[in-house]
């Protein structure tokens, strides 16, 4: 259910005051049920909470919430690591006849798309923004880059677990440096200034460099079926769910171009649904409530979300303008 609302709401995105609607999604990961207040823009279409909570983090409790569990520690010898490089340049596009057979008897991870699609290396220097405890990028040093760093506002402390994998507790802003290669992985959405951020990032990216958003899309087919119920609706973390169009225009504002747009969607958004509404969405899995078939038929529906670029979620690879 949505409302109209009062004209004198501007767009925290596009400045727009006209053809606003209001909704009123509950809390349903941790399952306290409290309403929270979002602006749909009537122009570029961005969910916007219209009030963040003065005590946001109370919703991102560390010993809970899922992207702070303590990652899997792992040390290989040194010719170990030496056949894992080799592995991994083949991924990238840098092959030896060595590195395409052990490549071709290994599952190559995801993170090796995201680097090749923005034309990178081994060598990069990589920046995890919102990392959570470091899963992500302790799997990338053990995959032969050479140097990635994380930065999360929400861990209790300062990590470094001794092989060059450190993660500051520190917000975007107050971070220096210079990344060839920065990813927000679902983060993006939890920042309550976007533009800000984004001309943070713009500081801090190499000229040649790539920035990697990840983000759920307020445009997509999912959304418009399950509407508050949607599950990456996740108020009141999901600060901004944004659309196509207005991250062109804070692209825009910021200076970036964006480069490419992947579309990566996956079952969960089927999933969850009935979970919402029985106020269990801490609950809610790729598998709730389906049989085999189903699964089979509803992964065939994901890949033609995808291919039609209506998915609830995708990648967006920006390149700062000179």
């Amino acid at each position: 259910m949505s409302m109209p609302a009062p004209l004198d709401n501007a767009c925290r995105i596009c400045g727009n005051t006209h053809g606003h609607r209001l909704f009123y999604p509950r809390e349903m990961l941790f399952g306290t049920g409290e309403v929270f207040e979002y602006l749909e823009c009537g122009y570029c279409g961005c969910l916007q909470i219209t009030e963040v909570p003065a005590d946001l983090a109370r919703h991102y409790p560390a010993s809970q919430y899922y992207s702070y569990s303590p990652p899997r520690l792992k040390k290989y010898p040194a010719w170990m690591m030496a056949l894992r490089k080799l592995r991994s340049r083949a991924f990238l596009g840098e092959p030896t006849l060595a590195g395409k057979l052990i490549a071709s008897l290994s599952n190559e991870n995801e993170h090796f798309a995201w680097i090749r699609d923005a034309g990178g290396n081994l060598d990069w220097r990589i920046l995890d923004v919102g990392c959570g405890a470091g899963k992500l990028i302790l799997q990338m040093q053990r995959d032969g880059f050479r140097d990635v760093t994380g930065l999360d506002a929400f861990i209790e402390r300062d990590l470094d677990y001794g092989n060059g994998v450190r993660i500051h507790k520190r917000q975007l802003h107050e971070l220096d440096g210079i990344y060839d290669f920065i990813m927000l992985h679902h983060s993006f959405e939890h920042m309550p200034d976007p533009r800000g951020s984004l001309r943070d990032l713009r500081r801090l990216v190499a000229p040649d460099g790539s920035v990697l958003i990840r983000v759920p899309l307020a445009d997509s087919y999912a959304r418009r079926r399950y509407g508050v119920h949607w599950l990456q609706w996740d108020a009141p973390r999901h600060l901004f769910l944004h659309t196509v169009k207005s991250l062109y225009v804070l692209a825009e504002q910021t200076g970036f171009t964006i480069a490419k747009v992947i579309y990566d969607s996956w079952n969960i958004q089927f999933g969850g649904e009935g979970y919402i509404r029985q106020g269990l969405a801490g609950e809610a899995n790729t598998n709730a409530g389906f049989v085999p078939e189903e699964k089979v038929a509803l992964q065939q529906f994901v890949r033609q979300l995808n291919t039609l670029r209506d998915g609830d979620q995708a990648a967006f690879y920006l390149r700062p303008i000179s």
